[in-house]
């Protein structure tokens, strides 16, 4: 009895950690449209103090968030969804904003966990999180310049300090004074979240979400397509980074500028279409501008102009290599066994829930009002955001890619997968392709009807030609028809769940299942398991476009319960109490 309550408790908390995913995706996805459009609008006027301004909006739509929605570690899955999604930025450096974003959510989830669900845990967790974006550009500008920074820093306070005849003034003074300024920004966006949250009630939902426009992926193409990723030169890149910096640090300017000239030259052979900060003005008059204080700065400090100069030269050499560098390394990141891997095993709850959310945000995009339209009207406009937000977290995946070598089991794994949703009330419908052996040999497969439990025959191993034949196997007409009656008729009682085993060569020359497929793909109407072998994973994303996105699981990393999860989500978790079938 221990066993079978502990089996039922792990089951809930895989569905129920399937629904968090699925309500981060979309608050995520809120959360970078607003990156989007605010950020565009602040950057536009030039507003200083954009990061702490943007991570506030961000506390304030969490705070809003953990009220509305009381799930556990919804914040920090909302923080890596919007986080990820900065990896279609225009930008080449991208590292910088997702550390940000991340670590702004890390750190009022655990606030959260800390003092509770509360309105003082928003408030700490809101000042954290805003504090973060000065010792993040504090730790940013010790990273591009070095040490030498807090030299100038420390110069210029105090000849501050000289000239305004105000001799009290220390260094720490303006950095305190601004930490101070932003962790009250954020306590102030944290409370208004949680209390405006509090006055919030789901409307009405009007409209029809937008599909992903082509916008978005030719954003992600127009960033990945200068440089074709490769895993040899993200390492050396990752290599070179600290290695450059430390020659930088240790050798003189006459030894290491050559050195890092080369491996510059190098990096702009290989990446000069992606460093756009490169040719941004600003980056160059903020060098000039660091030159110039270096010189007079540590001049004055040293009595020679000379290792002034050459101290600044040293600050702008070690800027210019971190910032080749770390686009390098942004641009490598998107090799695609790197991404993938959000796709697969363990993974795939999370890649599930991020490509979700690319779906959900050209509709987030198309309600976000003009800024000064919002600033009029927020708590109307926060409204009918988080409306859409309870929109999109109730969609599933529409199909997801069970894969695996042949004798791994993918057969079998359907079948208790069925069995398992069967038990919570939810109607099964689609085919198995049971085989049976011979000698040691697959002899013949059946095709089996899930909504009724008949099967006939569909394959037989065979040396004599036949209408359909696919490798050594002969297929019976009969039984190709029977299955896709089968299909046909889960689509017709509109079956809670559809699983198709196997979709494979004969589907891709548009026999077989294709039919119902095609039908199925093209109206969505419930999710769908395609069992795949991994040979023929591209050519069916090719044959069936809009399976890019699709969760890939091996059937060696999942579980029946982890599929169940990722396929019925929620609705899983709710139907082992409530689900009566159809």
């Amino acid at each position: 009895m221990a066993t079978s309550i502990s089996a039922i408790g792990s089951e809930q908390r895989r569905a129920a950690s399937g629904l968090v995913w699925r309500r981060a995706a979309a608050l995520g996805s809120l959360w970078a449209a607003f990156e989007i459009v605010v950020g565009s609008f602040l950057h536009n006027l030039r507003m200083p103090f954009t990061g702490a301004l943007l991570a506030s909006l961000g506390v304030l739509l969490m705070c809003a968030g953990v009220r509305v929605w009381r799930d556990r570690g919804l914040v920090w899955r909302a923080a890596l969804i919007c986080a990820l999604m900065k990896s279609v930025s225009p930008s080449a450096v991208i590292l910088n904003p997702m550390i940000g974003i991340f670590a702004e959510g890390l750190l009022l989830q655990l606030a959260l966990v800390a003092f509770g669900r509360n309105w003082p845990a928003c408030a700490i967790g809101g000042a954290l999180a805003v504090s973060l974006t000065l010792v993040q550009k504090i730790v940013s500008l010790l990273l591009v310049y070095g040490t030498d920074v807090v030299r100038l820093y420390e110069g210029l306070v105090r000849y501050a300090a000289r000239a305004s005849g105000w001799h009290g003034l220390s260094p720490e003074a303006p950095i305190l004074t601004l930490l101070v300024a932003q962790a009250a920004l954020g306590a102030a966006a944290g409370l208004g979240g949680w209390r405006w949250a509090g006055r919030y009630r789901p409307g009405v939902l009007s409209g029809r979400p937008q599909e992903p426009s082509g916008r978005l992926a030719e954003a992600s193409q127009r960033r990945s397509a200068p440089v074709k990723p490769s895993l040899p030169w993200l390492t050396a890149a990752a290599a070179a980074l600290p290695a450059g910096m430390f020659a930088v640090s240790s050798y003189p300017l006459a030894w290491s500028a050559p050195a890092i000239a080369g491996v510059v030259a190098l990096a702009l052979w290989r990446y000069g279409r992606a460093m756009r900060r490169l040719r941004r003005p600003r980056l160059w008059i903020e060098l000039a501008a660091v030159l110039l204080l270096a010189s007079l700065v540590f001049g004055a400090i040293e009595n020679d102009v000379g290792r002034g100069l050459r101290s600044g030269a040293q600050m702008i050499l070690r800027a210019v290599y971190v910032v080749v560098m770390f686009s390098a390394i942004s641009v490598e990141l998107t090799h695609p066994r790197i991404i993938g891997r959000l796709r697969r095993g363990r993974f795939a709850a999370a890649g599930a829930a991020l490509e979700a959310a690319f779906r959900a945000l050209p509709d987030f995009l198309g309600m976000m009002p003009a800024v000064r339209t919002g600033l009029r009207n927020p708590s109307e406009t926060l409204a009918a955001l988080f409306d859409r937000v309870e929109y999109w977290q109730g969609r599933t995946p529409a199909v997801v890619l069970l894969t695996g070598e042949k004798g791994e089991g993918k057969t079998a794994l359907c079948e208790e997968l069925a069995k398992l949703a069967r038990t919570r009330g939810y109607l099964v419908g689609g085919v198995l392709s049971p085989g049976s052996w011979s000698d040691g040999t697959r002899a013949a497969y059946r095709v089996l009807n899930l909504l009724t439990g008949e099967s006939r025959p569909l394959a037989r191993r065979s040396g004599e030609p036949g209408p359909v034949r696919q490798g050594p196997f002969v297929f019976d007409l009969a039984g190709l028809e029977f299955g896709l009656a089968a299909l046909a008729d889960a689509a017709a009682r509109r079956a809670d769940l559809v699983i198709v085993d196997e979709v494979g060569p004969l589907e891709l020359r548009s026999e077989g299942w294709a039919p119902e497929l095609d039908r199925f793909h093209a109206e969505a109407t419930c999710p769908m398991l395609w069992v795949v072998r991994p040979g023929l994973l591209e050519q069916v994303r090719q044959r069936w476009p809009g399976l890019d996105g699709a969760p890939v699981l091996r059937v060696r990393e999942t579980s029946a319960r982890e599929l169940a999860a990722l396929l019925l989500g929620g609705e899983f978790y709710r139907g082992s109490l409530q689900h009566t079938g159809r």
